[in-house]
C-alpha cells in the first residue's frame, strides 16, 4: 500500500501534476504517515493526526474556514474499514458541536482567521504588513508553529496548548533579564498564549553551527547564576516554582495515579514504588547540597536552541520555571554526551558553579541531578498527557512509563546496590 499525506501550504492542499497526494516522511520520528484525505468543496480546519492500531497514521487535511461540507476523496485506502472509521471520526470532530473539549484551537474552524486578525492588528502602524496566509510549519497536540509572511521578511508565530499558555508570560520575563538569550518578541497575546517572534538562524540541525552544546552550557550556567538574585521576579513573571517540595509532591502524585501506570507490569510497578523512599532521600540530598534554585528552562537540549556561530537563542519556554539549575545541565549533557564535545560539557558548566559555591560537592550534585531530572520529567510529561485529549495521547504516550521503569536502576546505581535488592 502506498502511504500518503496531504501538505497544507497557504491554505491549499498540495498535489502533483496528476492530482496525486505526495508521499511524506514525518521529520520528527522518520516514520511514513499513512493515507490522507482532501475535503473537496469544503473550507475546514485541519484535524489532528489519528494513529491506527497497526501503527499507521491518518491526516485529515483541508482548507481553512468553517465546518466541513462536501464530499470526501480518499486516495488509495477508501476500502480500508479501519482507515474509513478513523477518517469518519476525524471529519465528524471537525464540527464544533462534536469537537472534544481538550482539542487545541488550531484544529478548530476559524482559528487561523483569528490569529491573522491579531497579527494584522499588531503590525498595523509598524511599517510591516502581512502579505499572505499563515503557513503551518508544525501542528500537534502541544503547540502550533506557523510562518508569517510579511513585506519585510518572515516572522514566526507560536501558539501553545492551554496547559502551556503561561509561556506568553514566561518568555517576556526571561527576555527582561536576558534579551540576547531568547528569541526577539514582536508581540504576545497573553490570554491565548500566542507569541509573535523575529526569525532565528541556526535553529535547524542542518544549519546549527558547530560547538552549540558547549556554547549553551557556558552561557546558560552564567545566566542561571545571574538569575539567582531575581527568583522573586521570575516567580511573579509566570515561572512556576518547582523546588524540592513541589517536585516530590508531583512524584508521589504520579506514583499514585498517573494514567500511564497501567503500562507497567506488576513487577515494574512494585520496583518503582519500592524505591520511592530512596528516590525521595536522593532528591532531597541534591537540593540540600547548597546550590540555590534559579531560572530553569525545564527541557534544555539542542532542539530548543538556535546557534549560528555568533548568536545563541534558547526557545520553547513552555516548561520555564524556578528549580534546581543542575536539572537543565543534566538534561542537555545526557542528550549530547556522545557528541564530540560530550566530555567537556559537564566541566564547562560546572566551572562557574565551583567558583561561586566552593563548599558544595558539585560532582556529587551532578550525579544526583540525573535522578532528579528523571523525576522532574516524569511529572512534566504526566501533566502533558493528562491535559491532552485522549485521541492525541499517543503522540507522547509511554514516556512517563519509560521514565518510571528507569528509576530503580538509577537508584541502585547511586546507592551502589545490586538491582535484586530493589525487586
Amino acid at each position: 500500500m502506498t502511504e500518503h499525506v496531504a501538505l497544507l501550504h497557504e491554505g491549499r492542499v498540495l498535489v502533483d501534476a496528476a492530482g496525486t497526494l505526495p508521499s511524506f516522511v514525518d521529520p520528527e520520528d522518520e516514520s511514513t504517515l499513512a493515507t490522507a484525505l482532501v475535503l473537496v468543496g469544503a473550507d475546514i480546519a485541519v484535524a489532528p493526526t489519528a494513529k491506527l492500531p497497526d501503527g499507521r497514521k491518518v491526516h485529515v487535511v483541508g482548507r481553512r474556514g468553517a465546518a466541513p461540507s462536501g464530499r470526501l476523496v480518499l486516495p488509495g485506502d477508501v476500502a480500508d474499514p479501519v482507515v474509513a472509521e478513523a477518517v469518519g471520526r476525524a471529519v465528524t470532530e471537525l464540527d464544533p458541536a462534536h469537537t472534544p473539549d481538550a482539542r487545541p484551537g488550531w484544529y478548530r474552524p476559524g482559528w487561523f482567521d483569528r490569529v491573522e486578525a491579531w497579527v494584522d492588528g499588531v503590525l498595523a502602524g509598524s511599517g510591516r504588513r502581512r502579505t499572505g496566509p499563515l503557513v503551518p510549519v508544525k501542528m500537534w497536540s502541544i503547540s502550533a508553529v506557523a510562518r508569517v509572511v510579511t513585506d519585510a521578511g518572515d516572522l514566526w508565530l507560536k501558539a501553545p496548548c492551554e496547559h502551556f499558555r503561561a509561556e506568553a508570560r514566561v518568555h517576556p520575563t526571561v527576555a527582561g533579564l536576558f534579551p540576547d538569550l531568547v528569541p526577539t518578541l514582536v508581540a504576545v497575546e497573553e490570554a491565548e498564549g500566542w507569541l509573535l517572534m523575529e526569525p532565528m538562524t541556526g535553529a535547524d540541525d542542518a544549519d546549527r553551527a558547530d560547538g552549540a552544546a558547549l556554547e549553551v552550557v557556558r552561557r546558560w550556567a552564567a545566566a542561571q547564576l545571574a538569575a539567582v538574585g531575581h527568583v522573586d521576579d521570575l516567580l511573579a513573571g509566570g515561572c512556576r516554582g518547582r523546588g524540592v517540595d513541589e517536585t516530590l509532591a508531583g512524584f508521589h502524585r504520579v506514583l499514585a495515579g498517573s494514567i500511564e501506570l497501567p503500562l507497567l507490569g506488576d513487577d515494574e510497578l512494585a520496583a518503582v514504588r519500592g524505591c520511592a523512599a530512596d528516590v525521595e532521600l536522593l532528591v532531597r540530598e541534591l537540593w540540600s547540597a547548597g546550590v540555590p534554585d534559579t531560572l530553569s528552562h525545564g527541557d534544555l537540549h539542542l532542539g530548543n536552541v538556535a546557534w549560528d556561530g555568533r548568536s545563541l537563542r534558547i526557545f520553547d519556554w513552555t516548561d520555564g520555571c524556578v528549580s534546581h539549575p543542575f536539572l537543565d545541565a543534566s538534561h542537555v549533557t545526557q542528550f549530547e554526551q556522545s557528541g564530540p564535545d560530550g566530555p567537556a560539557l559537564r566541566a564547562t558548566y560546572a566551572e562557574p558553579w565551583r567558583a561561586a559555591y566552593p563548599d558544595v560537592d558539585i560532582d556529587r550534585a551532578f550525579v544526583l541531578a540525573r535522578l532528579a531530572d528523571l523525576v522532574f520529567q516524569a511529572i512534566t510529561f504526566d501533566d502533558i498527557v493528562s491535559s491532552t485529549e485522549p485521541g492525541s495521547r499517543w503522540e507522547l504516550g509511554g514516556v512517563v512509563a519509560d521514565i518510571l521503569r528507569a528509576l530503580p536502576a538509577k537508584v541502585a546505581e547511586l546507592r551502589g546496590r545490586d538491582l535484586t535488592l530493589l525487586e
